[in-house]
């Protein structure tokens, strides 16, 4: 590994009213490494890149490329200057086709004039797919396309033109475990070629995988840089946090009661003769591999996806949601994958985040209770440790934890029997995390019913007390979760029985 630096940024500086989100950062990346940057949620990484992409102005600092000070004041400057940007936002353009979205900010090719020759940039964008081992609709809207193409879309424009750094910030978070492999096949060739690449990421097993050093931020500022031979995901944590935690996961605080919600035969065009019970206080866990239709068995008992045939009860009476009011108002909660698309109102405050579900209890008239929204958005805000200074601000401004406990502090005001979990974790750095399990744990100790889906496995095992596993829409097995290890759920997971 070369140790000449690609990139070297000194004394960066960045401060928002009331908060330092950088300061002082000074951090080197060589040519020809991987480098992973990690650190909770306001650590100040994504703000670090957003300067660097010449999103964001910085309050003071300096940038080097090659030993040679650069300036960096829009997009041009970051992308002329060689560097490459992967954000953890995708920001497609929904009805632009793949290649118009790769290419998006660029020059196309011509041909008579005005015209866009497609031809050519059809072969353009060829050549990207064909570096990245992949392959998706070129010419359909990225709309139609499926959240693993909509993100491989996203990686494919990193590429549209030759970079010397490249930022990769959660890059995998949508992938498959195929694409993922991918992906970091990529990463290995450009590093084979000399280019750097700067990986982002909460998920730090794949972190200690691809990288050849890790620099870690907490508050603003960097509090270690070393070898990734050096480190282990105990001292990445601590490193991270600034404090062992005793446990991934807290300990569970009570013990399943009666059954709540039985669910028989179900099927539709996505899920087939399911059947499975869960108990008032458990933790159920749903097992299986992206797209074994896991999302669509919670959606199904949310009432937001059509059953063709099947029963379902709720404390012993027929559970029939022709639509999530119906299942809300039976006290049937889920709390989607993508909380920004289908969690929040990121335009909206704090206050009306949490209260959204809940108006009809919080008015009188007709007219809403203002002083009931407020006193009962701050409760149910202390009970899932929500981070705020105030909830006036729009929930944009929020970290990725403390926006994923605004939606469950939504959920708490709701009270839930069932509480459906689809991907809580997403997105969370690891302090937030261990948080957001223990409000999951709190509320079954008080009786809710939870149903967990999760693409990390540890996070099901660490959480459940019987799993449930789906492959290809049909249910495989039903296990105790003391009867199944790592090796054992990935067997489950691809429908293969042990010996």
């Amino acid at each position: 590994m070369s140790e000449k630096q690609a990139l070297r940024i000194e004394n960066l500086k960045k401060s928002y009213p009331g908060v330092k989100a950088l300061k002082g950062v000074n951090v080197s990346f060589n040519e020809g490494e991987v480098h992973g940057l990690i650190g909770e949620n306001g650590a100040g990484k994504s703000t670090l890149i957003k300067i660097l992409a010449g999103i964001v102005k910085a309050d003071t600092g300096s940038f080097f490329i090659r030993d040679e000070e650069i300036t960096i004041r829009s997009s041009k400057d970051s992308s002329s200057n060689g560097l490459s940007f992967i954000h953890q936002e995708l920001n497609l353009v929904t009805y632009f086709n793949a290649m118009e979205n790769i290419f998006l900010g660029h020059s196309y090719p011509r041909r008579f004039g005005p015209l866009v020759d497609w031809k050519a940039l059809k072969k353009r964008t060829q050549k990207i797919t064909d570096t990245l081992q992949v392959s998706f609709p070129l010419d359909r809207p990225v709309s139609y396309l499926s959240a693993v193409d909509r993100a491989m879309v996203a990686i494919a424009r990193a590429f549209a033109v030759d970079g010397n750094v490249y930022f990769m910030d959660e890059p995998a978070t949508a992938l498959t475990d195929i694409e993922k492999e991918k992906l970091f096949s990529v990463i290995k060739n450009l590093k084979a070629q000399g280019k750097t690449v700067v990986y982002v990421s909460h998920n730090l097993d794949d972190v200690l995988q691809i990288t050849d050093r890790i620099t870690v931020m907490r508050d603003g500022a960097v509090v270690e840089c070393k070898k990734t031979s050096e480190m282990t995901k105990d001292t990445l944590i601590s490193s991270m946090i600034g404090k062992d935690l005793e446990s991934s996961f807290p300990k569970r605080l009570g013990s399943p009661a009666e059954t709540l919600l039985s669910v028989s035969h179900l099927s539709n065009s996505h899920i087939r003769d399911l059947s499975f019970s869960l108990r008032a206080g458990e933790i159920l866990g749903i097992g299986g591999l992206v797209g074994s239709g896991r999302t669509e068995l919670l959606e199904s008992i949310f009432g937001s996806r059509a059953l063709f045939s099947g029963e379902m009860l709720l404390e012993g009476d027929s559970y029939k949601p022709s639509s999530p009011k119906d299942a809300i108002a039976s006290g049937v909660v889920l709390v989607p994958e993508e909380r920004r698309k289908q969690g929040l109102v990121m335009s909206r405050s704090i206050f009306e985040n949490i209260s959204m579900m809940s108006l009809a209890d919080l008015s009188h008239g007709g007219l809403l209770d203002h002083q009931a929204i407020k006193e009962r958005s701050h409760e149910a805000g202390d009970k899932v440790r929500l981070k705020s200074a105030d909830y006036r601000n729009h929930v944009g401004t929020l970290s990725g934890g403390n926006q994923q406990k605004v939606v469950f502090a939504k959920t708490v005001l709701q009270q839930p029997k069932v509480l459906m979990l689809d991907e809580p974790s997403k997105g969370v750095d690891v302090g937030a995390r261990f948080e957001i399990y223990s409000i999951i744990q709190e509320l079954a100790a008080s009786g809710t019913g939870v149903i967990i889906v999760s693409s990390d496995f540890n996070e099901v095992l660490g959480l459940a007390d019987r799993i449930v596993f789906i492959k290809d829409g049909y249910q495989t097995f039903e296990k105790e979760n003391s009867d199944i290890d790592q090796e054992s759920y990935l067997n489950y997971c691809y429908g293969r029985e042990l010996s």
